[in-house]
């Protein structure tokens, strides 16, 4: 494949915002459906579609800088495939809501919820999730984690790493019963830093952080 720069950078963009959802909602459904997936009902197979779960994508950030985002779904996953590590700590079924905006030139940002059907869902199950994950992924490389102190979340589990010419960072921590997870990625280019993409996972944090949920049209 020979493309355009112009062309190129697109399809680049493109790769990035699709790794974003595929990550950060581990997607292992594929895309969203509602046709053979009820929210309601036993957990039988994986699904996720805008509205399956309101009261969780009431959660998450309505805004980010003043702009919408350009997607809001919610689901659940169930089978052994899109578990993942979570199998090991006997997770049968985990419900998630996600947000993620396109900024442009390959910048993205997502923002998600997980929580259990009952019970309290630990943050380092999800941070161990997406550590396994991307020591597995295709294409992942100078992954690096740590445990930083953040405004308002206080202590949080990080992840960097590159994917092709995109720098992405994955941080996640507790809510009460829930888990919180903001994903971020920024175009590696000669005119981009380290410090702007650290900038924007503050932001990207600090617009999570903020959320106040609101009660769900259906509730």
């Amino acid at each position: 494949m020979l493309p355009t720069p112009t062309i190129l950078n697109r399809l680049r963009a493109g790769r990035i915002l699709a790794w974003l959802m595929a990550v950060l909602l581990a997607a292992a459904c594929g895309p969203g459906s509602t046709t053979s997936f009820d929210p309601t009902g036993p957990c039988g197979v994986d699904g996720r579609a805008a509205g399956a779960y309101p009261d969780l994508e009431a959660r998450l950030p309505a805004t980010f800088e003043g702009t919408a985002p350009g997607s809001v779904d919610s689901g659940r996953h169930c089978s052994e495939a899109a578990l993942g590590s979570l199998i090991v700590h006997d997770v049968s079924s985990v419900q998630f809501a996600g947000a993620t905006w396109d900024l442009g030139g390959g910048t993205g940002i997502s923002s998600a919820i997980f929580e259990l059907p009952t019970g309290s869902l630990p943050a380092d199950w999800i941070a161990e999730f997406y550590d396994i994950g991307s020591r597995t992924a295709k294409r992942t490389e100078n992954i690096e984690t740590s445990r930083p102190t953040m405004p308002g979340p206080g202590q949080v589990f990080r992840l960097d790493t590159l994917n092709d010419l995109s720098l992405q960072s994955v941080v996640v921590w507790q809510d009460g019963p829930l888990v919180r997870v903001v994903l971020v990625a920024t175009t590696v280019a000669p005119d981009a830093t380290r410090a702007a993409h650290d900038a924007l996972v503050d932001r990207a944090v600090a617009a999570t952080v903020a959320v106040v949920a609101e009660p769900s049209a259906s509730g």
